[in-house]
């Protein structure tokens, strides 16, 4: 610890040894010259408001900031005790630290590539970079032109043209129409003995009259407006209610300030009745399992003549146990004996019992016999030429239908946008399928190849998330011999149980 303390202090001292170092060589007689003149005009009229003469130090043009903000009458103040020179704008203040690049606008922290500098009491500070990061906290547009040595000011101020103020379901809006935008910056609310108070530096009341405000409101019953100085509007807004919280919105097209105040907690039954049905909609209460094939359908065939759809009914068999037993949610299988049913009936018989999430069971097989592990796909476009080889075949199971009109003329890309124009829960799909594959591999001896999207029949037309689960790969001797086994069967049900309770637990609790 004394050690790296020392390092530390080295290091401070020697950055502290180089600043001072190079602001040396900056003042350095040779580098410190006699700048020109910069003349600041308000470029309504083109008058001259005020000169500011500079200095070179070496390839830098500093201006004087007592000199500027005398100009533009914005009151400056030195603080010598902490070597600074403070812009005085109202709730937006401007500090400059000299032989520091840091500035601080307001509560924000700017750095300019060289620092400010100090020379017999005046703060200077270079003018293309210094005038750059305090041009938004300006109370009026700033725009200097270096090659013709011109600051132009426009101080056009903006006018308070009407005030419209609502009651709404939860609260109250005042809106306030401007003659120009105003910069979030010169916009400061504040809140004291019953009344609001909007200040608006560079605003101008003018002509505008507090009684031609609109009311519609039982929180505010008096407005009153003011002109507290020459660059700052007040508006007041007396408060017959208490306010919880409080918005605000700064429109640029058309001018305009929206204030939300948050009244009460009386929300209409019409929307708690939308409310209690969307969390409905995501409670999870009904999980269908499918399992795949099934019937004169055996699915995939191992290389010692097992069947994916024995395999596939007994992890589905194992999964519902597990996940009655540890999350006491219901559970319908698509099938519970060695039958067939067309793919398109599964997603129908999950709609019918109004399923919350739709997970389809299957054993994967590929040419490739060293393949091993598990996939989670999801429904859309198939991105590797795997993907749309499992999906092609998942998919070949109409040929055992009794007739496989429905899926006539549909490409895999016409597929792929009917379903998703009929499936609104893509996302959540995407997002559980992730979930499972995160702990089908923490359980798993094979990686797997993680989740895949392809356009698969069987989920199409479920009207919740969906997903399908390739658990291993029947063609490959080690997984086969895994998915004949209790102990494989157990961990995919786990992985699926602990998988839906997470993805319970976002949904419900986000509601």
């Amino acid at each position: 610890m004394t050690i790296r303390m020392q390092r530390l202090t080295d290091r401070s001292k020697r950055e502290h040894l180089l600043r001072w170092l190079t602001i040396a060589l900056l003042l350095a007689p040779a580098t410190l010259l006699q700048g020109r003149e910069i003349v600041i005009k308000d470029r309504q009229s083109g008058a001259a408001i005020g000169h500011l003469s500079t200095i070179q130090a070496g390839r830098y043009e500093f201006i004087p900031l007592s000199a500027f903000a005398e100009a533009i009458k914005i009151p400056g103040a030195i603080n010598s005790s902490r070597k600074q020179f403070i812009l005085q704008i109202p709730h937006n203040p401007v500090v400059v630290h000299a032989i520091n690049p840091f500035v601080r606008v307001g509560t924000e922290w700017r750095q300019m590539p060289i620092a400010a500098l100090i020379l017999d009491g005046e703060y200077y500070a270079p003018a293309v970079y210094f005038l750059d990061i305090i041009r938004d906290a300006l109370p009026f547009r700033l725009d200097y032109l270096s090659g013709e040595a011109t600051i132009l000011i426009t101080r056009s101020r903006m006018g308070v043209g009407g005030i419209q103020i609502d009651d709404m379901q939860n609260g109250t809006l005042i809106r306030i129409a401007l003659s120009q935008p105003i910069n979030a910056s010169n916009l400061f609310l504040s809140e004291t003995n019953g009344w609001l108070y909007a200040d608006l530096y560079g605003g101008n009341i003018g002509d505008f009259r507090a009684d031609a405000a609109r009311k519609n409101t039982r929180t505010i019953d008096r407005i009153s407006t003011i002109q507290l100085s020459r660059d700052t509007a007040r508006l007041g807004f007396r408060l017959l209610k208490k306010v919880k919280e409080r918005e605000v919105k700064v429109i640029a097209s058309p001018p305009e300030i929206q204030i939300s105040l948050r009244t009460h907690e009386e929300v209409p039954a019409a929307l708690l009745d939308e409310l209690e049905r969307e969390r409905e909609k995501w409670k999870i209460d009904l999980i269908v399992i499918d399992p795949g094939h099934g019937g004169r359908d055996p699915g995939a065939l191992g290389s010692s003549g097992t069947r994916e759809k024995d395999f596939t009914l007994k992890i589905a068999r194992e999964i519902k146990r597990i996940i009655e037993r540890d999350l006491k949610i219901r559970v319908l299988m698509t099938r519970d004996s060695d039958k067939f049913i067309p793919l398109v009936d599964r997603g129908k018989i999950a709609n019918r019992a109004g399923g919350k999430l739709f997970i389809s069971i299957h054993a994967d097989s590929n040419p490739k016999k060293g393949l091993r592990g598990h996939t989670v796909y999801f429904m859309g476009p198939a991105k590797t030429e795997e993907a749309r080889r499992v999906a092609q075949f998942e998919n070949s199971v109409i040929k055992f239908e009794d007739s496989n009109s429905k899926y006539a003329n549909l490409s895999e890309t016409a597929f792929i946008l009917a379903a998703n124009a009929q499936n609104s829960y893509n996302k959540e799909s995407e997002e559980f399928a992730a979930i499972l594959d995160r702990e089908m591999r923490s359980r798993q001896q094979a990686d797997g190849f993680g989740v895949r999207q392809a356009g698969f029949y069987v989920l199409h037309g479920t009207s919740m998330p969906n997903i399908l689960l390739e658990t291993a790969f029947i063609s490959n001797a080690s997984d086969e011999k895994l998915l004949g086994t209790r102990g494989f069967h157990m961990n995919v049900a786990e992985a699926v149980c602990e998988s839906i309770r997470q993805f319970r637990d976002h949904y419900e609790n986000a509601l």
